[in-house]
């Protein structure tokens, strides 16, 4: 996604990222590191008899955190993440679902050093059905000086 200066992103810019599964590993290394145990995470019978998704699903910052990581952020050009807007959770993601992100760019708000750069930021399975919506943005460095 912020894979140059920012006088060379425009608006309009469109990236898709490479596909990453969701395993029961992620999910259950995600409940440990987190401390989140919620049963519609963690308890296939609680998930199956008493939700409305009918078995487990991952847990949404999970989803996020993984989205983020397929993201490209190129070191020199991106200074800093700067926040998610709008975030809504519009689908679960299930054990064995597939996501990969799709971005666009938004606006960009431009400083003389850097500026603040908003893509639309969509995450979809498999099934190219969104499970993710929100708007991200990132602080981007400007070419330097040659």
């Amino acid at each position: 996604m912020i894979t140059d200066y920012l006088d060379r992103i425009a608006v309009g810019d469109r990236h898709t990222t490479r596909g990453r599964t969701i395993t029961e590993t992620d999910i259950v290394s995600f409940a440990m590191f987190s401390g989140d145990w919620h049963p519609i995470h963690t308890d296939t019978e609680y998930a199956a008899a008493d939700t409305r998704f009918g078995a487990r699903i991952a847990h949404g910052a999970l989803v996020i955190s993984v989205a983020l990581g397929l993201v490209t952020f190129w070191p020199p050009a991106m200074k800093a993440f700067y926040g998610i807007d709008r975030l809504r959770f519009v689908a679960p993601t299930r054990i064995g679902d597939t996501l990969h992100v799709e971005t666009e760019v938004l606006e960009i708000d431009a400083h003389p050093d850097d500026g603040v750069v908003t893509s639309r930021f969509v995450v979809r399975n498999q099934r190219d059905e969104d499970v993710v919506a929100a708007t991200l943005k990132t602080l981007v460095a400007r070419e330097p000086a040659s």
